[in-house]
Parts: C-alpha cells; structure tokens; sequence
C-alpha cells in the first residue's frame, strides 16, 4: 500500500470527521471517571502514559473517552491521532518506516501546535520495534506530543525501554469492571445481595452485554483464545500449547486454592492424558508450568501472589502457590464450587484494584496459622481472611475458629479482619474486626 493510501485509511479512522464521532466509542459505554482523572493529572506531566490490562477489560475504550474528554474540552481534532494496530485494513502501518512516515505527515503537516497534541497507540507491541520508536518520539523535540500506549502484556515496559526514556514513564493499570461499575452498567442495585451476581458474570463490559448464554460462552472462550494467540505464543512461542491450553483450564476450575506445582502438573497431564511412556518428566513438566504460568501473569490472565512469613524456611517448606483470575468471568464455575473461593479472588482483584501489596500469610507452623492475605499500602496494612458466610458461632464453631482465631494468634501488630456476605458479625475476638464486603470495599478505597 502507498503511503498515500495508508493516510487516507488512517485518517478515515482517527475519527476527525464528526460523520466518523458516533463510531468513537461503543453502545452502552460506560464513563470510567477514576482513569480519566488519573489521565487528566497527568495531562502536564513529561511521561508516557502506558494503560495495562489483560485483554478486552476495556483499555482501548477509556483510551478513546480520553480523546472524546480533550475534542470536548476544545483541543483541535486533527491534534489527537489514534491508531490501532491491530485493525487490518491500517496493517501496513505496523511496519516501522510507515509509521514513521505517518507521524511526521500528522506532526508537520496537521497538527496546530499552539495547542495540545496527543498521540494514542493501541495495542502498540504489534509496532515493528515498537519500544524504539516510542522512545524516539517521546525524545524528539520537534514532535511536541503526549504519548499514551496500550498493551496487554506486563513485561512490555522491560528493562531495556525504561533505560532508553531514564524510567520517564508510568503504567495505569486497567481492571475490570468493580462491583460499583458493574452495578452502574447493569443498573442494578449496589446492594450486598447483588455481589453474588457480580461474581457469577465478571466485569469484562463486552461479556455483560450479551445475554444469551451460549454466546456469552463463545465470547469467553473467543478472549482466551485470543488472549493465548496473541498476547503468549506469539510474544513467546510456547514448546508445548496443549499443555498451555490444559493449564489454562485447570486454572479456570482451581482458582483460589492452595496448590503445589507438583499437584498442578500432575493434574494438568492427567487432563491431556499423556501415556506416561510419552511424558518428558515430571521435573521438565513442572519448569514448564512454573513458566506457563508465569506467561499468564504476564498477560494479566492470572495472579500468584507472593508468600509472606517471618520464616522464610517456611515457605521453601510449603512451596505452594494459590491462583487468581483476572476476572470471574474467565471461571469455569461448577456448582459444587465453594463460592467463598469467588469472593476471595474478588477481593484480591479489589486489593490489587486499590494498589495494596497483597501477599498470602504463613504464621508459624505449630499454630497452623494461614491467612488470605497480609496487605500493606503506604502506612495502610492489615490482615485479612475471608469467606461467604460466617453463620451460626455455635453451629459452625470450627469455621469461626478458623476465621477469627488465626487472625486472633497471629503476633502480627496490624487491624484483622474477617470478610463476608454478612451483614453484622460481633467477632469473638479483640482486635479482630468483621467486616461487611460492602465495608470492606469502603475500606480498601480509603
């Protein structure tokens, strides 16, 4: 394609013509005001602004309210050029000498600069040399830009990127939709006896748009498979995709419990049913899981938090991980589920959401005492356990043992708590605190 073409394409959508404004942004988009305000704060700050997240949490659409924020606010249309890489009438533009031409023809030829310019790059990593020509851009003086990048892979921003912009970069991260967006999406009520539908549909904006639940399924499974073509084998063309694949699936049913690695691949090559003559060892097997799963971290598919003990011994010792979805939706949920294990990723996800350190607790081993996490932010910390409901002291004594009292024993000086779908609970305990998940959300947004 000429260059001439490829302008024309990429004009054709940047949006600049108001006949092309009404395809801006999606029906039923929902204004995701915190990362326009985190946006807007930055708006005079010399940095890349990089939006994170796994795939179709809904990057590129507060990358487009953003620029829909700054027409409105009176900047020049043509001084805002979003390009998305991954649109294959634009594909020629991923190829570096094409981009550059079409950045210097928007810089020199379009762009008003005694006003504010911006350039948007969605799903920049499909860029050829992407990280170097942001860099340049961002280092050149004659193109007197803001950059905002995309992507879906955590490692994008490597070492070698923040070297060449001296760390002149920061990284939003964009997570689904919260309890509180979905309420305002589904317009239903923000009321504690909605959590479990929240927890049941995810917050992924597109897969709450579908109602049918067939098609609902096949959009799930069209993310993950995207999400495993696009964003892991081609970034790190994985020996073994069935393995990948069959990881991926036990990650979907064994979120939220304590797990060995050995366990995993045990269970994993259970599933691919591998003749054992066949099987290239359990050690191999493991390396290959550990990194699988890392590569789900990476892509924001999975989290594994860290172990925290005033024992490291302990934790070489137990040598387990727990898993977490980035999103509920992506559960293959069974009725025999324990729901307290959808609750418990939930609030990781809201941890994390608040930007707490969230790590699992071992206490010493004598006392047995394991808590969901020990969360630290800033000043801010606490221990926290949760689970669905508490019910009866008398008749579910162990349960509450286990809640409250693990909390009780820890010598840990720092406010615990105990998370749940109840409304009020009079802990049993001093210095351990029941929390309502509707309380709990008021806290972690302290």
């Amino acid at each position: 394609m000429s260059i001439e073409a490829l302008k024309q394409k990429i004009q054709s959508r940047a949006f600049w013509e108001s006949s092309t404004e009404k395809s801006l942004l999606p029906d039923r988009n929902m204004t995701r005001s915190s990362y326009l305000s985190k946006l807007a704060r930055l708006q005079d700050v010399n940095v890349v602004t990089s939006l994170m997240g796994q795939r179709r949490c809904g990057k590129s659409v507060i990358g487009r309210q953003y620029i829909k924020k700054l027409w409105d606010d009176g900047i020049p249309r043509q001084n805002v050029l979003y390009i998305n890489f991954f649109l294959k009438p634009i594909a020629d533009v991923r190829e570096e000498k094409n981009f550059i031409s079409i950045v210097e023809w928007w810089t020199e030829q379009l762009v008003d600069r005694e006003q504010p310019s911006l350039l948007v790059l969605d799903e920049v990593q499909e860029l050829e040399n992407w990280d170097e020509n942001v860099a340049s851009i961002f280092e050149d003086a004659s193109m007197p830009c803001r950059l905002i990048i995309t992507g879906s892979n955590s490692k994008m921003l490597s070492d070698d990127f923040s070297a060449k912009l001296g760390g002149r970069y920061t990284t939003l991260q964009v997570f689904p939709f919260s309890f509180a967006e979905f309420c305002q999406f589904t317009e239903t009520g923000y009321a504690t006896n909605n959590v479990e539908k929240y927890l049941l549909a995810g917050g992924m904006p597109e897969v709450l748009k579908v109602h049918d639940e067939e098609q609902r399924m096949q959009l799930i499974s069209d993310i993950i498979n995207s999400t495993v073509k696009h964003d892991i084998v081609s970034r790190y063309n994985p020996s073994n995709p069935g393995l990948l694949y069959a990881l991926i699936d036990f990650c979907r049913t064994s979120f939220s419990q304590e797990l060995s690695i050995k366990s995993i691949s045990n269970a994993v090559l259970q599933s691919i049913k591998l003749p054992r003559g066949n099987q290239a060892g359990t050690q191999t097997t493991s390396s290959l899981v550990r990194t699988y799963i890392d590569y789900m971290q990476d892509v924001y598919f999975l989290y594994s938090p860290p172990t925290y003990s005033h024992r490291a011994k302990e934790i070489l010792k137990r040598s387990v991980d727990k898993m977490y979805l980035g999103d509920l939706c992506l559960s293959d949920y069974k009725a025999q589920t324990q729901k307290g294990r959808l609750l418990e990723n939930m609030v990781y996800i809201e941890l994390l959401r608040n930007n707490f350190k969230a790590q699992r607790y071992l206490g010493y081993r004598n006392k047995n005492l394991e808590i969901d996490f020990y969360v630290e932010k800033r000043s801010k910390s606490a221990l926290i356990q949760v689970c669905w409901q508490l019910g009866d002291s008398n008749e579910n004594r162990a349960l509450w043992e286990r809640e409250f009292g693990n909390l009780y024993y820890t010598n840990k000086d720092v406010p615990k708590f105990v998370v749940s779908l109840d409304d009020k609970i009079d802990s049993p305990y001093r210095d351990v605190e029941h929390l309502n998940i509707m309380r709990f959300w008021a806290w972690a947004a302290e």
